[in-house]
């Protein structure tokens, strides 16, 4: 039994060892994919015939992400958390007799784990086909829906799979206006409610089925979000402002300014400010005077309405 534990901490011990530096695997999956692919010819760029699908290297021409593309689902693997915890796992499995570390196991079986026939491969590219096919058709939903926003558009370009705008960047949608193009990020939800607070503060939250993290989408290349609900035909766009927006969770994010579009009809609930701040107004001798609040709030949009008046009659 003792062997038996120090064994298993002994091989947690080289996973962990193996994620050092948190830009290893990445590299490290990507190149066992290179070493398989490229002797087969299967090893490139995605063709661009309408400037819509800029590729880095990677896999092409086999398990494509849909019937439109030539980029392999393969290429998902570096990144993707399922596909990581899956390979720890039959690590753990079937690493009983040798005493490899995690990267060299990797190494010594990436034919019969990323290979064209490969034992694993087919769990392993189906582990990414549930977000592949969700964000297929939260993209094209968002196409269909800002087409009729803007009838008149020059363009509407949904990048293709692994095209750099959205890998490294954040932009699925490139809308080309005249003068310039306005990049969208789109999103599935799973609920959007409104909020005003008892002092006046006003607010969307937005709570997503999986993990988002918001604010690693750059104001200078995203400027809008776009969260969708395809079953229900529903959508809302926020600008990408930082100082109006707030991560609560990681499934949960608000927004503190109204929508630039929506196609939904919102009920908004009061939300009561939390009693455990009360003691701490008590103990500074200050009391929260609602009413005076919302008269500051009031002075200060009525004197930005004006200004707002006074730029147009310019």
């Amino acid at each position: 039994m003792e062997l038996r534990e120090t064994i298993l901490r002994s091989r947690i011990r080289n996973i962990l060892e193996s994620y050092k530096s948190k830009n290893d695997f990445a590299p490290f999956i990507r190149k066992q994919l290179e070493l398989i692919y490229r002797p087969l010819g299967l090893w490139g760029h995605a063709p661009n015939p309408h400037d819509d699908c800029e590729t880095g290297l990677g896999v092409i021409n086999v398990f494509p992400h849909s019937e439109h593309d030539s980029w392999s689902i393969l290429n998902r693997f570096d990144t993707n958390r399922k596909v990581k915890s899956k390979l720890e796992e039959l690590y753990e499995n079937l690493n009983k007799d040798e005493d490899l570390d995690f990267h060299e196991w990797i190494v010594r079986n990436r034919e019969n784990l990323f290979g064209p026939k490969g034992k694993f491969t087919h769990q392993l590219v189906d582990l990414n086909l549930t977000t592949i096919i969700s964000g297929n058709r939260s993209e094209e939903f968002a196409v269909q829906k800002l087409q009729e926003r803007f009838p008149r558009v020059k363009k509407i370009r949904r990048f293709c799979s692994g095209d750099i705008r959205d890998t490294r960047k954040g932009i699925d949608i490139s809308i080309d206006f005249p003068r310039e193009s306005l990049n969208v990020q789109v999103k599935p939800f799973k609920k959007i409610s409104s909020f005003v607070e008892r002092d006046g503060d006003t607010y969307f939250e937005v709570t997503f089925g999986s993990s988002v993290i918001i604010n690693k989408y750059s104001q200078r290349n995203v400027d809008v979000f776009m969260f969708v609900d395809v079953d229900k035909n529903e959508f809302i766009i926020f600008k990408n402002i930082k100082t109006k927006i707030g991560q609560m969770t990681s499934t949960i994010v608000r927004f503190y300014e109204p929508p630039l579009a929506t196609n939904m009809v919102f009920v908004t609930k009061q939300k009561i400010k939390r009693k455990d701040f009360e003691p701490i107004d008590k103990l500074f001798g200050a009391q929260t005077d609602i009413l005076k609040n919302l008269e500051f709030r009031r002075a200060h949009i009525e004197r930005m309405i004006e200004k707002e008046k006074q730029k147009k009659s310019k």
